[in-house]
């Protein structure tokens, strides 16, 4: 794993962890975040993160691109398909980050878990769910950006209905209700579909009662989610009380 950071020059109090998707480099948006536009507060570090380079069926379907690539996992073409891998490469990423988290809090002097924030694009988004339902500490908020629900409780890589839960099921996701999520989608992706994510959200978090999410705009795969932006600034200014 890669990353990079942006560390404020009057100090921090808080860290954003952003977790990128498919073949993006931990570099690729800290344009993004260092401009005025951005909607991080003043006061926070960011970590900038990237998968493992492999090998993605995603890419070879997509591109014909053969050549290994920053991932979280393996996936194919529509995005939504854990292959037959059993869950190994998804585990693997999901303790990787469990443990940057936990590195990032012991090494940050006065940081705190409520003090961290994460955050990811596409399937930087679907590990930031994957964390969230196997979190060690709660976070201060939870921002998958074009992403849908994934967890290894739930193999069948489809959404299992509330009636069809299994008590452990409802169990995990009954410990995260009071998690603080903001998830927003466009209507128009054409990577991650809007109704496979919407679905998701609304059957495996709707009994959360901090989870807000937006589905707007008509932009296709992308970050920034323009139309997302003062939505997520005030949501994280109000999370940070700044």
């Amino acid at each position: 794993m890669i990353y990079a950071t942006l560390t404020p020059k009057d100090g921090y109090d808080k860290i954003f962890i952003f977790l990128n998707g498919i073949a993006e480099l931990s570099t690729d948006h800290l344009d993004f975040f260092k401009s005025n536009n951005t909607f991080v507060p003043k006061g926070t570090k960011i970590y900038s993160i990237s998968g493992t380079p492999r090998q993605m069926q995603y890419m070879i379907d997509y591109y014909n691109y053969t050549d290994p690539v920053p991932g979280w996992f393996n996936v194919f073409s529509n995005g939504t398909l854990c292959p037959p891998e059993n869950f190994t490469q998804t585990k693997a990423s999901l303790n990787y980050i469990l443990d940057e988290i936990d590195r990032i809090k012991n090494n940050e002097k006065n940081i705190d878990y409520k003090d961290i924030y994460l955050a990811g694009f596409s399937q930087g988004a679907i590990m930031v769910n994957y964390v969230l339902l196997n979190s060690r500490h709660e976070l201060g908020g939870y921002l998958p950006f074009s992403g849908y629900i994934l967890d290894h409780e739930f193999p069948e890589s489809t959404v299992v209905p509330a009636k069809n839960r299994t008590p452990k099921q409802n169990a995990k996701l009954e410990s995260k209700k009071n998690y603080h999520v903001l998830a927003t989608h466009s209507f128009n992706d054409n990577r991650v579909f809007y109704d496979i994510s919407t679905y998701s959200y609304s059957e495996y978090f709707r009994r959360y009662t901090n989870v807000l999410l937006i589905s707007l705009g008509e932009e296709e795969h992308m970050f920034p989610y323009e139309p997302s932006i003062p939505i997520v600034r005030n949501w994280l200014k109000g999370r940070m009380g700044k």
